[in-house]
């Protein structure tokens, strides 16, 4: 059949498993025309299944043991969406995601992980699928349970025993672990010699083999089994095999029993020719791929479905052996292996295997791309009224002083201010610098009022202004913006009242916002004393961050605490500087902390000394800065690591900030105060510096080693 040509199509991934992964590794090497991959997580950061026995033991880190989503989106072009989807609208081919707006797509590919399939909803045992809910839930676990008391591992096949002589080397024999199997011998699939291994490694680390019997519920600290006994236990870890999540069989899929997706040889689901299914979720014919092999036939399925092409009889390209080899690690720097009826086991499966493991997983952290002008902010070219589909979903905001306002044909809005108070405008604009357009508004939008809330202005109103690249298929996206950005201007008692949408060569979101304040309360960069302790309400580092994140160089976990703090609102800072007598403040955006320092203490006739270990940093700013912004030690293009920490302070001052905190000068006798209640309001503050006299010759600002007030 003669290709009929690329077609713009959004091809949304529901799930990071194995599957998908390779998938995105393959459109990293290739991209396709036409199409653009959005990925739907709930966790930043997906553990390999080969480490996490290591990873449980406490052999290895998380950032060793698990893939990073984030710079693996990044390399292959895609989108990455933190968020949990709660239904699937297969008539409006849309996601519906917990806490933001629906995602429309064109093709949808599946690839959750599985859920442990317990005996009972009502059962006290713990699931151990999805293994990154596991491993949160595990430290707490762990501290809850006494010395002596009983734990029950279900589940006699791989995954069950690996957890169970993983748990008995964390343990160290502080507690009892019983693995309950449901075969005589485990594993069932094993031969002879890898079964012996098995039970030789089990009675070494004083695991309890309850064998040939299943569990069921857990009731008043007794576990059911199938031969009619109780087996005491202060707690069940359930290991014994998966189901799929209960969205997809809600959604009017064609499932089998296990909630699976039915899918024919080429991973298209059997109803819905435009839903793709791939790992857990598919209940695909036997001896067809799985695992990291699926994502070979995926990615070639959905580059076909992309471009409307008919699939075709391809399939069988992409089938692996039938039986590839296991490997189960032991413990101990033991691992046994089998396949084709033969096993090894010892030191040396171990090495390999962990080797192999760990190949694995550097093959999803790409490498880094070469270093690219980004410029701050857009200029827009031509423009026009916020047009209806702009501001479809938004909520009905409404203002008790707004005689005209969203809603209406009027291109304005008409506001009543109240009687005795000042007006206090201010503008900010952002160029689009995070792929989830939810979470970008509600970063622009906090960004936003951030003048205000250094001002001490109340945040009245606010008109967006929004531009989109000519012809760029983002005009759909602008909705999922000004949501996330009214979501956060509401919970400020902020109204959006209006906006003007625009073209220009790169997105962008800004806000004109206009707050009211009494004239009296009004607080200027100009006030500082000598004396005063220089407190900063956010870490510094979105600057390097993001411009990391941009070439693939910061890790998930980064770009995670980053976007935490830049859609956090400064008006809970800007309540509490006040009650303990601040008497000056600026927003630390653009200019980084040494430039709006430099501004108040212009204003203010003063000099100051920072502390430079003393400044909060946002994680892996440093170390993004020691290698020069690339995540790759090279020394023909990066600079030199600072010798001290000084070094990397003076680098943070000027390090352009997006959303940063409140810096202001704060009295010394009520300096810790202030810091006490801006920690008990979830604020990572910190008294970075004094204010001092200036004197003729000397520096206007100067960096020390922290002595203190």
């Amino acid at each position: 059949m003669q290709q009929a040509g690329p077609i713009a199509t959004d091809i949304v991934l529901l799930g990071a498993g194995t599957a998908h992964l390779g998938l995105l590794r393959r459109f990293a090497r290739r991209p396709q025309s036409g199409a653009r991959l959005t990925l739907v997580a709930p966790e930043p950061e997906v553990p390999f299944a080969g480490l996490l026995a290591a990873l449980i033991r406490g052999d290895c880190t998380m950032s060793d043991a698990c893939i990073d989503l984030a710079r693996l989106t990044v390399a292959a072009g895609a989108r990455l969406i933190l968020a949990e989807a709660t239904a699937i609208d297969l008539a409006g081919r849309s996601l519906e995601l917990a806490g933001r707006p629906p995602m429309p797509f064109g093709l949808l590919s599946v690839d959750l992980a599985g859920e442990s399939a317990l005996p009972d909803a009502r059962a006290d045992c713990i699931p151990v699928s999805p293994p990154g809910r596991f491993l949160a839930q595990l430290p707490t676990l762990e501290a809850a349970l006494p010395d002596g008391a009983r734990v029950a591992i279900v589940g006699g096949g791989s995954a069950g025993i690996e957890l169970a002589l993983a748990l008995a080397r964390r343990f160290r024999g502080r507690l009892r672990l019983v693995l309950v199997s449901e075969t005589p011998e485990p594993p069932a699939a094993a031969p002879p010699g890898a079964r012996r291994a098995v039970r030789a490694a089990l009675v070494d680390a004083g695991v309890e083999l309850a064998s040939a019997v299943l569990a069921g519920a857990l009731t008043d600290g007794r576990l059911a089994l199938s031969d009619g006994s109780f087996l005491p236990t202060d707690a069940a870890l359930w290991a014994g095999g998966t189901r799929a999540p209960g969205v997809l069989a809600d959604s009017g899929l064609a499932c089998d029993a296990a909630g699976r997706v039915l899918v024919d040889a080429r991973q298209r689901s059997v109803s819905h020719p435009w839903v793709f299914a791939a790992g857990d979720c598919a209940a695909q014919p036997l001896g067809y791929p799985s695992g990291a092999w699926a994502g070979s036939l995926l990615a070639a399925t959905l580059r076909r479905a992309a471009r409307g092409r008919k699939l075709g009889r391809f399939a069988h390209r992409w089938r692996p052996p039938l039986d590839m080899p296991t490997m189960l690690d032991l413990g101990g720097g033991r691992a046994t292996a089998w396949g084709n009826g033969l096993a090894v086991s010892g030191e040396t499966v171990w090495r390999g295997k962990d080797w192999l493991d760990r190949r694995r997983v550097r093959a999803y952290a790409p490498p880094v791309a070469p270093p690219r002008h980004l410029p701050l902010h857009a200029a827009a070219r031509t423009g026009a009224e916020a047009p209806a589909v702009m501001l479809a979903a938004l909520p009905r905001m409404a203002s008790p002083d707004a005689l005209i306002g969203l809603g209406v044909p009027d291109h304005t809005a008409v506001l009543t201010p109240p009687v005795g108070q000042a007006l206090v405008q201010s503008v900010a604009c952002l160029r689009a610098c995070l792929d989830d357009p939810f979470l970008f508004g509600q970063v622009a939008a906090a960004h936003a009022l951030s003048e205000q809330h250094a001002m001490g202005a109340r945040p009245w109103t606010a008109l967006a202004i929004a531009a989109v690249p000519t012809g760029s298929r983002m005009w759909a996206e602008l909705g999922d913006m000004l949501a996330g950005a009214a979501e956060l201007l509401g919970a400020d008692g902020c109204t959006l009242v209006g906006g003007h949408r625009a073209e220009a060569s790169e997105a962008s979101l800004g806000f004109a916002v206009s707050g009211l304040a009494e004239q009296s309360r009004l607080r200027r960069k100009a006030g500082l004393r000598a004396g005063d302790a220089l407190l900063l309400t956010k870490p510094l580092g979105t600057g390097i961050v993001l411009a990391g994140h941009a070439r693939g160089a910061t890790r998930a976990a980064w770009l995670c605490a980053a976007t935490g703090s830049m859609r956090t609102s400064n008006g809970a800072a800007s309540r509490i500087l006040r009650a303990h007598g601040a008497n000056a403040c600026a927003a630390v955006n653009g200019s980084g902390l040494a430039g709006h320092l430099g501004e108040m203490l212009g204003a203010s006739r003063a000099a100051a000394v920072l502390w430079w270990d003393a400044i909060p940093v946002l994680p892996g700013a440093l170390e993004l800065f020691a290698s020069g912004g690339s995540g790759r030690r090279r020394w023909w293009d990066r600079p030199m690591p600072p010798r001290d920490g000084a070094g990397a302070g003076a680098a943070l001052l000027a390090d352009p900030q997006t959303s940063g905190g409140l810096l202001a000068g704060v009295p010394p006798a009520r300096a810790d105060a202030c810091v006490a209640a801006l920690w008990a309001a979830g604020l990572q503050a910190a008294i970075v510096g004094v204010v001092e006299a200036a004197a003729p010759g000397t520096p206007m600002i100067r960096m020390e080693q922290g002595q203190g007030l």
